[in-house]
């Protein structure tokens, strides 16, 4: 196991609207605001999008093109890679189509429908990403 403390800073209120993407939006909203690291929580509805399943075998993600559905849940982390310096927005999210199914999985692409409204809480100090030689993924590495 491998852990940090962090200190919450302030929690911002973002409210995306139709036409954003979500993820995008998100990296950029962390890109002007400087924000070294955080989480999020949110929830909307997507006009269309794609979301990740990593299939560990294959140590790549599979991608599931997804259509006018309710963003009943969306949550994730905010670090910066090590190697670019560049942010990272890790984001889950569970999706709600009209019959009342539920799916979900890694955020790939979200253009919103209607709106997004996502609280952020900026931590510190800054957390990296660093590559898992294992699966090829770029985990979080918390400073001991």
């Amino acid at each position: 196991m491998k852990s940090m403390k962090m200190n919450q800073q302030k929690v911002h209120l973002i409210r995306l609207e139709k036409g954003e993407d979500l993820l995008q939006a998100i990296i950029q909203y962390v890109k002007e605001n400087k924000i070294v690291a955080g989480y999020l929580t949110g929830i909307g509805a997507l006009k269309k999008g794609k979301i990740g399943y990593f299939d560990i075998k294959e140590k790549k993600y599979l991608h599931m093109p997804f259509k006018e559905v309710e963003l009943l849940s969306c949550m994730g982390n905010i670090a910066k890679n090590k190697a670019t310096q560049e942010p990272v927005a890790h984001i889950h999210i569970v999706l709600g189509e009209k019959d009342g199914k539920c799916f979900g999985g890694h955020l790939v692409e979200g253009i919103i429908s209607v709106t997004a409204e996502i609280y952020l809480v900026e931590t510190r100090p800054g957390v990296f990403r660093t590559k898992d030689e294992e699966t090829g993924l770029y985990l979080l590495a918390p400073k001991n």
